[in-house]
């Protein structure tokens, strides 16, 4: 049989060895940029992990940011609070120059009552229990006379100076119950915790 060489492609072998080591080195060369995609998806997975917990933290930092605004703004309204008070007690001992060592201070729960009211039972005719005129312009304060002798002077946050001249069977311990004009007045003003000021008369 002979053979048609018309249409043959003679190929050099130093050609095809280099095609080889070509194609070599391109099979190498996709593996390395195969492993290098991989690590570079590695790493941006892993930054957008960091990233999202970063963002994570952030919001606890922000979160926390404002807790400590709050807090601040609670703190300076307490301050400026005690700030006032303190500015009181301090009017208050100048106005009064007899406030020495047997006078003393602390925080009371404060109520009013109202002059010849049936709430306050059916013996509340008008008459203090030192047998003075229930009268609010007298700016009289009931208390306790075990703890506060008759004829003190209390000096109450925000209200004023009083004078200790009644007591009530509620007013036990650290309670003041100041008399008040109507009673409207002593309703609106219900119980309230105020420092109070006690100088007893021989102070």
């Amino acid at each position: 049989m002979n053979a048609d060489w018309g249409s043959a492609v003679v190929v050099d072998p130093r050609t095809l060895s280099a095609l080889d080591e070509d194609n070599r080195r391109l099979r190498v060369r996709t593996r390395r940029l195969a492993w290098g995609f991989g690590i570079a998806m590695g790493m941006v997975l892993l930054s957008a992990g960091r990233l999202y917990s970063a963002a994570g933290r952030l919001d606890d930092v922000e979160h926390g940011l404002k807790e400590c605004r709050r807090s601040a703004t609670r703190s300076s309204g307490a301050l400026a609070a005690l700030a006032h008070s303190h500015e009181q007690v301090l009017a208050a001992t100048e106005q009064a120059p007899s406030v020495g060592t047997r006078s003393w201070g602390r925080r009371f729960t404060v109520t009013k009552y109202t002059p010849m009211s049936p709430a306050y039972g059916r013996f509340n005719h008008g008459i203090t229990a030192t047998l003075t005129k229930a009268d609010p312009q007298a700016r009289i304060i009931a208390v306790d006379p075990k703890l506060i002798p008759y004829g003190s002077w209390v000096w109450v946050e925000s209200l004023g100076w009083f004078h200790a001249e009644d007591c009530g069977s509620a007013i036990k311990g650290f309670r003041l119950d100041v008399l008040a004009t109507n009673e409207q007045e002593a309703m609106e003003f219900g119980k309230q915790d105020r420092f109070a000021i006690v100088v007893p008369p021989e102070a």
